[in-house]
């Protein structure tokens, strides 16, 4: 299976621009997947410095794959950040989650959703950029499903011509899963990318919590089969290597789970 693997950067913080296009290549990736976000080496305030990320990745050999965002409504933010996105050559830019909240109800949650996601991908058409929308635990889109409803009447038959789909398993554990051959037929080709991370579950004190741990340490993603089966299906698009776990140096975290990651997509882990 031939993917790009990228380096979500959100472990690395605020590095400069330099030590962090360095750093994406130190520890194995072939691109970034870079998250704009206030603490981080590129913030709200400051997109233009997207454009600086992408040209120091490239003068290492590495690609900006894809820029990731907390975006969920339309407005000056928005324009500045897609804009910026388009200017540095990215194509996806990864929203950010539209959240549930028990009080208002699904219903309501969907319809504000529904009507701000349609407002964001309009914008991002104008930018000549393609919006992605992550799974993710707590939001109306945790599941292939939830998220299809979500995306009703914003793309075509297939999905290739609307928002994309950034799967994720690991988020997917913290509120239960699909069967992930089920998964794939749902969202067929909309998927992007595809999060790569584990969790377990863990007895304590407040009870049992599904927590994330490192990639090497397997978990309740069962990846050697999900990678198997996205093999079997020719997927050839990019898996992002996710550190959420506390650790005092991300780039050897990043480094070592990336390293795993590319273990199992080698050629002695294809099924006989």
């Amino acid at each position: 299976m031939t993917v790009r693997v990228l380096a979500f950067t959100k472990p690395f913080g605020p590095m400069t621009v330099e030590r962090l296009a360095d750093a994406v290549v130190e520890v194995g990736a072939d691109g970034a997947d870079l998250v704009v976000r206030d603490g981080h080496t590129v913030t709200p305030a400051q997109p233009e410095r997207i454009g600086e990320v992408a040209a120091a990745l490239r003068s290492n050999g590495a690609d900006l794959d894809i820029v990731t965002t907390d975006l969920v409504e339309p407005g000056a933010d928005a324009e500045r950040v897609l804009g910026a996105c388009a200017d540095a050559g990215v194509g996806l830019v990864r929203l950010g989650f539209f959240r549930y909240d028990a009080a208002l109800g699904y219903q309501r949650c969907l319809d504000t959703a529904r009507r701000d996601l349609a407002a964001l991908v309009d914008t991002a058409a104008r930018h000549g950029v393609r919006p992605v929308l992550q799974l993710h635990h707590g939001t109306v889109h945790p599941s292939a499903a939830l998220a299809l409803r979500l995306l009703a009447d914003l793309d075509g038959a297939d999905g290739t011509d609307g928002p994309g789909v950034y799967a994720d398993p690991g988020n997917q554990s913290k509120e239960g899963s699909e069967s992930w051959p089920l998964h794939l037929d749902l969202l067929g080709e909309r998927i992007v990318c595809i999060g790569v991370k584990n969790s377990a579950w863990r007895e304590g004190p407040a009870g049992w919590t599904c927590d994330w741990q490192p990639f090497t340490d397997g978990g309740v993603v069962p990846w050697p089969d999900v990678l198997a089966t996205l093999r079997e299906r020719g997927y050839a698009g990019a898996l992002s290597l996710h550190v959420h776990y506390t650790n005092p140096d991300p780039v050897e975290a990043v480094t070592r789970d990336l390293a795993h990651l590319r273990s199992l997509l080698a050629p002695q882990h294809v099924p006989a």
